[in-house]
């Protein structure tokens, strides 16, 4: 596994700064998610495409337009202690890709988010779950 890991660090993935965010979740919405592996995937979905928008967000307003950046999550199912305890580790690429003409990609490195970043981002991502378990229930 680590030398699958190290692989992918040294082959695939290119040598940009890289951020982590966590999501964490309410506790009955962590065993919904712990048995309802769609809902899962869908709530994953609202944080990746959160995370997604932000990093846009944040490189149009630094005159950059079209700039895209991408992400990896590994869901953890259990805390330190083993019990339950659904919640998402994404590591992104802390900016964005642009190309200004056909030929290589630049990358744009993001401003360190604020705390009034990271609490929008967490208001929209708590505002697309909570519609999303509307939809659904």
């Amino acid at each position: 596994m680590a030398e699958r890991a190290a692989s992918i660090v040294d082959e695939v993935l290119p040598r940009v700064p890289v951020r982590q965010w966590v999501l964490t979740l309410p506790y009955r919405l962590r065993y919904r998610l712990a048995w309802d592996h769609a809902l899962c995937r869908a709530v994953l979905g609202v944080n990746a495409r959160g995370l997604l928008a932000f990093y846009a967000r944040t490189a149009r307003s630094h005159g950059i337009r079209g700039g895209q950046t991408g992400t990896v999550t590994v869901i953890q199912r259990f805390g330190s202690g083993l019990q339950l305890n659904v919640h998402f580790h994404t590591l992104v690429f802390d900016g964005v890709f642009s190309e200004a003409r056909p030929g290589p990609l630049t990358f744009h490195p993001a401003p360190p988010p604020s705390n009034d970043d990271v609490a929008h981002v967490l208001a929209s991502v708590r505002a697309r779950v909570g519609r999303l378990l509307v939809r659904r229930y």
